[in-house]
């Protein structure tokens, strides 16, 4: 017997965690950045802003940037260089490892693995720079382009037949 009207939960919306900012490509936000053109170098900060954007996240913005350009000067980042990221910006160990750390690794900017201590039994974080996000992204536009073609290419076989 099928539920011919299911109850479905409750939604406040996409939560930010998994939350990807993609505002008007003609808009502000996109020409302020140089627009689509593939041959405007967008740097560090403007990538990070489409994950934490500055004008809704200023400071998380802040902190990931530093953070991704700190990381990306060494092949691996580990507990000791983290530690001192965090004491010479002077910021909190909580945000960076339970808010920012797990989004930029769930989206692919970096990737994270646990190294065993020397003594004891405890495992430490390791993080290192990763081309997920950009494979992801890919993958999507790549996915729309052969739909689009597809389409046209059917419309065209059609016309070709009438």
């Amino acid at each position: 017997m099928t539920n011919l009207s299911p109850k479905y939960p409750s939604s406040k919306g996409i939560k930010s965690k998994e939350s990807l900012y993609l505002p008007r490509h003609d808009g502000k936000f996109i020409s302020d950045k140089g627009g689509l053109d593939k041959n405007i170098f967008w740097n560090v900060e403007d990538v990070i802003d489409f994950i934490f954007p500055k004008i809704y996240q200023p400071k998380y913005n802040e902190i990931a940037v530093k953070f991704i350009n700190f990381v990306l000067e060494y092949e691996k980042t580990g507990k000791e260089e983290i530690s001192k990221f965090l004491k010479d910006n002077n910021y909190s160990r909580s945000t960076l490892e339970n808010e920012l750390i797990p989004k930029m690794v769930s989206f692919g900017l970096l990737k994270r693995e646990r190294e065993q201590a020397k003594y004891g039994k405890s495992r430490y974080l390791v993080l290192s720079d990763s081309l997920t996000f950009s494979n992801y992204l890919e993958r999507i536009a790549s996915a729309w382009t052969m739909v689009v073609l597809t389409a046209r290419q059917k419309r065209k076989v059609k016309q070709n037949k009438i």
